[in-house]
């Protein structure tokens, strides 16, 4: 992604212009409407042209500059620019604002950012739309190239890098709108453009799209810049992140490879066995309507093939209940957005679980909101009653699943 650094010093470099001097001469006419005037050249100048008004003019370049002094006429003022400067002569260009800059337009940045604003700052676009970054909003600030802090700004945006055309930035709604619908309210000041609420100054992109931004400046009638170098940014996919780990109780930071087994042990009866792995469980998102875990197993609690006995599931206080199986969350964090919300069956603590069934369960939720870097985890426990068959296959299969809401 191609972004501009706010910058305010402007490196120093000298121009030698190759200047004519160009002088017109005004005469005056005798009677008979004869010119009178001598000395129309030497050594020192040479008179182009003896007439008074926008025909004089005088044209010099070379591959390092191009300088154009007009007499006469002001209106009739050309702009220059190459590679390395733009340069315009007469009395309008003197009022014109200073094109200004982007400093940053961001849609995906992880882990480092050019943009100054604290709800992206320092970690980038993932602070704001979670796992992957935006896949239909950006932001962009401005360096106003020190224009007055009431200059008004016009935010053009295109996928076309050669900018044969563009849409505008609706100043009001930030969607993109095209130029039919462009007028003078979607000029704004630097501050406008940077202090919306949400945080995001582009909205309504398309996903998986590389859009190019540019800006120019307006500080009273007539005076609107030309438009300022660009900046490019490409917008994400939808995605959520899902991974599962099998640890100890110390294992936060622990990364497993599938298959993904946890060992009860001897199950005792009358007393709740609690695994000693634990089930971790990492989500990113940026479903703007948040992602929800949900989870269920094969059997409907613990089953033994040979005996074909079942320790049953179900949500229960495995301390007053003669035999169960289920779930229950040790711990549960996020670094932004979120959070990952446990759900009530599931959150109790002590030996309370909630129970798994073929049917889906709701163990997690973000709260409606994207995430980035959640990691929970959850204890395994079971109880067995005197009912319970002895045997040593008593085993479940449990499947989690994820589902964003966009």
């Amino acid at each position: 992604m191609n972004q501009q650094p706010r910058t305010k010093n402007k490196s120093k470099r000298t121009l030698y212009f190759l200047v004519m001097l160009i002088i017109s001469v005004l005469v005056f006419t005798n009677s008979t409407g004869q010119i009178n005037a001598d000395d129309v050249d030497s050594t020192n100048y040479i008179i182009k042209d003896l007439t008074v008004g926008s025909g004089g003019g005088e044209d010099e370049s070379s591959s390092n500059y191009r300088l154009v002094q007009s007499i006469g006429d002001n209106l009739n003022d050309d702009r220059f620019d190459s590679s390395n400067y733009k340069l315009g002569i007469g009395t309008p260009l003197n009022w014109m604002a200073t094109a200004p800059s982007i400093v940053c337009f961001e849609t995906t940045t992880d882990g480092s950012t050019s943009c100054s604003d604290a709800d992206v700052n320092p970690d980038g676009m993932v602070m704001l739309c979670g796992d992957g970054g935006c896949y239909d909003k950006a932001r962009f600030e401005l360096n106003s190239e020190n224009n007055p802090s009431d200059t008004l700004y016009s935010i053009q945006i295109t996928t076309d890098s050669g900018w044969s055309s563009w849409d505008y930035i609706d100043g009001a709604t930030f969607m993109v709108e095209n130029s039919s619908n462009h007028d003078i309210n979607d000029y704004l000041t630097e501050t406008s453009w940077e202090g919306t609420v949400s945080s995001f100054n582009v909205l309504g992109l398309s996903c998986g799209t590389t859009y190019y931004l540019r800006a120019t400046a307006l500080h009273g009638d007539f005076t609107e810049s030309d438009p300022g170098p660009d900046s490019s940014a490409t917008t994400s996919y939808p995605q959520i992140t899902f991974d599962i780990d099998i640890a100890n109780i110390g294992g936060s930071g622990s990364e497993t490879s599938s298959p993904y087994s946890i060992d009860l042990g001897q199950i005792s009866i009358g007393s709740v066995t609690t695994a000693t792995d634990l089930i971790w469980l990492d989500l990113g998102s940026n479903a703007s309507g948040g992602a929800v875990i949900s989870v269920l197993d094969n059997y409907t609690g613990l089953y033994s093939p040979t005996t074909s006995y079942t320790i049953s599931s179900s949500d229960s206080d495995l301390d007053s209940a003669s035999e169960g199986y289920g779930l229950q969350e040790y711990s549960s964090t996020v670094t932004y957005l979120g959070p990952l919300s446990v759900e009530s069956a599931f959150g109790n603590g002590g030996n309370t679980v909630g129970g798994i069934s073929t049917t889906p369960a709701n163990i997690y939720n973000t709260s409606s909101k994207p995430i980035y870097g959640g990691r929970s985890s959850l204890y395994v426990k079971a109880k067995a009653s005197n009912n319970a068959e002895a045997a040593s296959d008593y085993e479940d299969e449990i499947t989690f699943r994820v589902v964003g809401t966009y």
